[in-house]
């Protein structure tokens, strides 16, 4: 294995930070090094919420998600979520509704399946696997975990369930995004987002000059950040290798409602920057920021890294 190769000199590509979000649509965390897999970050996305029709539930439709927060320590899961006000005295109630987030409850949960574990010790049969929906995609997945679908539900304020893909998943990328199809978690598109330090720089220059307030890189929920690519850069690259894993890039990532909420409060703020977006970054009646990558070779990936650029025609 080549080592790996960090860079501290400024014109030279580099890995700035590294997400990894266990949980569909909520929080995640920042690892200064991370494996990667054919789906990704190892472990990115691979739980997930669902309603009672199975159906996956995204901060598009329960903006609360965000402020729920998933963690990989050790061989577990950890969620964790606000206590809600009613059951805080005060003045913690008072600084839970000034988004003071310290107060939290968390549950754990082993990443082994099956589980034969403490509270969660539930043997998979056909009886613990429910169909689900993400997109066009219908998946029959494992759902365990009854403590954690009642805290969830209480805490959204809707009835939901959480699932889990285990590695022997068939879910694989759109045709759209190139040969050959990949495997997939439960992402929206593809395995992994990346975005650019300098494209968010650019985008904060324009808010601030329409009077919009500057926005920071949690909006997009990228898995990396880069630093020192030129601006528009990376909406041209192919094909690319961060130390010993090589990525394919495929397209520039469509935007949704999401990137108008604050992953700090969970609330709508306005509809920048989907409008600011739109008067440079259109594609139809789309905006784009970030690009869709899909992994051609596993390896392990660093804060620090530099990105080495293979091709730039898509």
């Amino acid at each position: 294995m080549a080592p790996a190769t960090h860079s501290s000199n400024p014109s030279v590509i580099s890995v700035k930070s590294l997400h990894v979000y266990p949980l569909k649509g909520a929080a995640g965390f920042s690892p200064q090094s991370w494996s990667v897999d054919e789906r990704g970050l190892r472990h990115d996305r691979r739980f997930m919420l669902v309603d009672e029709t199975g159906n996956f539930i995204s901060q598009r439709t329960c903006a609360k998600l965000a402020l729920l927060r998933a963690e990989i320590i050790s061989n577990v899961i950890r969620i964790s979520y606000p206590i809600r006000t009613a059951e805080m005295a005060e003045p913690a109630a008072s600084a839970l509704r000034a988004h003071d987030m310290a107060q939290r409850k968390s549950l754990e949960i082993p990443l082994e399946i099956p589980l034969e574990i403490a509270d969660y010790a539930i043997t998979a049969t056909p009886n613990n696997c429910i169909r689900v929906q993400v997109w066009d995609d219908f998946l029959e997945v494992p759902a365990l975990w009854p403590k954690a679908d009642a805290a969830m539900s209480g805490f959204l304020g809707q009835a939901c369930r959480l699932v889990y893909m285990p590695d022997n998943t068939t879910r694989l990328t759109s045709m759209t995004r190139g040969e050959p199809r990949r495997n997939i978690s439960f992402a929206d598109a593809a395995p992994l987002l990346l975005t650019s330090e300098t494209s968010l720089e650019d985008l904060n220059m324009r808010l601030q000059k329409a009077g919009s307030a500057a926005i920071p890189m949690d909006r997009f929920r990228a898995n990396i950040v880069i630093r020192g690519a030129a601006l528009t850069e990376d909406d041209h690259w192919s094909a690319l290798r961060i130390n010993n894993a090589h990525f394919r890039a495929s397209n520039s990532c469509k935007r949704c409602k999401v990137i108008t909420i604050d992953q700090a409060t969970g609330e709508f703020v306005s509809r920048d920057p989907i409008l600011t977006l739109a008067t440079y970054l259109g594609d139809g009646k789309s905006v784009t920021f970030g690009q869709h990558m899909l992994v051609e070779r596993a390896g392990m990936i660093s804060v620090g890294d530099a990105i080495t650029i293979d091709s730039c025609t898509r």
